[in-house]
């Protein structure tokens, strides 16, 4: 019965991007309904345990003070106790919230006549340094589609290279829009470029 206006409702993504963000967690609706005074819940991780507590004791939002250093990975929220203004017990969630890194993609379109050169760069965050680097070896893929369609074609395989650059070169006189996008990893969100025309 807990959800978060800032990341999502709990167990969707949780991207860590800087060094320190505030989340507030807000009390679902059924929780009002039910007339809760006093509810928490306590933030497990699958191979580091207990990691965080979320208290709302006679308030609907508490704020989840999140580092860069946290656990990444799944986060199980176990109920730690709810009742209402009679003391009477109220039903809990087990909700989960899903920790990675944060990542970005970007490309580039040149056109020289027939030839479309494609310019990728991708970064990702790194917690040593507090900051974004450029993301080396990464693997995604250049898509296109024709404008006005919904539907991404794959074009080519990338792979970034030391410096998180990878180029792509070919021939078309169709007017296309391109993206590229790199799915996530165990560690790292998935990034997908915006759109451009070329």
């Amino acid at each position: 019965m807990v959800d978060s206006d800032v990341a999502g409702r709990v167990g969707e993504r949780v991207v860590i991007s800087t060094p320190y963000r505030a989340i507030t967690l807000r009390l679902d609706s059924n929780c009002a309904a039910a007339g809760t005074s006093y509810a928490a819940w306590d933030a497990y991780h699958a191979t580091g345990g207990w990691q965080h507590i979320a208290i709302f004791d006679n308030t609907s939002s508490d704020v989840w003070d999140l580092y860069d250093w946290e656990q990444l990975g799944r986060w199980t929220w176990r109920p730690g106790g709810a009742w209402d203004h009679s003391y009477n017990d109220v039903w809990q969630n087990q909700p989960y919230s899903d920790i990675k890194i944060g990542s970005w993609a970007g490309v580039t379109p040149t056109r020289s006549g027939a030839k479309v050169t494609l310019n990728v760069s991708a970064a990702r965050y790194a917690v040593s340094l507090r900051k974004f680097v450029p993301s080396a070896a990464a693997v995604g893929q250049l898509q296109y589609k024709a404008p006005g369609a919904t539907k991404w074609i794959a074009l080519k395989s990338v792979k970034t290279s030391s410096t998180g650059k990878y180029t792509y070169a070919y021939t078309s006189t169709a007017i296309r829009d391109y993206r590229v996008y790199f799915p996530a990893t165990n560690v790292i969100w998935n990034a997908a470029s915006a759109t451009v025309r070329k």
